[in-house]
């Protein structure tokens, strides 16, 4: 007569594992994140980058709900780094942290390196500190495009002279030249001192440019 001693064993049984409750996972809210398509590129400090010096900066910013930095403090090998770092959060912006569906204030950071080749033979444009080459408007309706290259002497200070352009329409010339010498430049270094050389730039101006890209690719 061991049949209900087992049976009963068995409902026992089943009664323990009916009762036992599933683990619930705790919701972690998803962090918040730079938005990649709304924010401003980070800008190498020039003096840094004059004499190719590199480093780092540690930015910790607290994002608010509408995805906005609100308090940033950064730790940097050179201080100009960390002021790059800073200005670089508080003028983008992030898609802000959420938990059970509702965006809410949270913390972001991120370490960012600056490397800058010690060895520039030829000069660079500082673009973080020149406009964009803007699409002559009469020569974007009437439809003209050409490839246009522009040679510059460099000086130590960054300034362009003696610039030149290639044959092309006049209009575009005349903008590819105003470009290439209203432009701010890091100069050439010899023996880890700025020296002036020369500078080669081209300019596609492209007719079937989209809006968004003013004809440069």
């Amino acid at each position: 007569m061991r049949l209900p001693v087992a049976s009963s064993a068995l409902a026992l049984t089943l009664f323990l594992v009916g009762n036992i409750a599933p683990a619930v996972a705790e919701e972690q809210p998803l962090g918040a994140m730079l938005d990649p398509h709304h924010h401003t590129p980070l800008i190498y400090p020039p003096a840094e980058l004059e004499f190719h010096k590199g480093g780092t900066a540690h930015v910790h910013c607290t994002i608010s709900a509408a995805g906005i930095a609100t308090e940033c403090q950064s730790s940097a090998s050179q201080p100009d780094f960390g002021l790059a770092a800073e200005q670089m959060a508080y003028s983008s912006t992030f898609l802000p942290a959420y938990k059970s569906g509702v965006a809410i204030q949270s913390d972001w950071e991120k370490t960012y390196n600056f490397h800058a080749s010690p060895d520039m033979t030829t000069p660079q444009i500082d673009k973080a500190h020149t406009p964009a080459p803007h699409y002559p408007e009469a020569a974007d309706i009437a439809g003209i495009g050409a490839r246009i290259t522009v040679i510059c002497q460099i000086d130590q200070m960054g300034a362009a002279h003696d610039c030149s352009a290639s044959d092309g329409p006049a209009i575009l010339q005349r903008a590819s030249l105003a470009y290439f010498d209203l432009a701010r430049y890091y100069p050439a270094l010899k023996d880890g001192q700025p020296v002036t050389a020369q500078y080669r730039g081209d300019i596609d101006w492209d007719v079937s440019h989209p809006l968004d890209q003013k004809g440069f690719r």
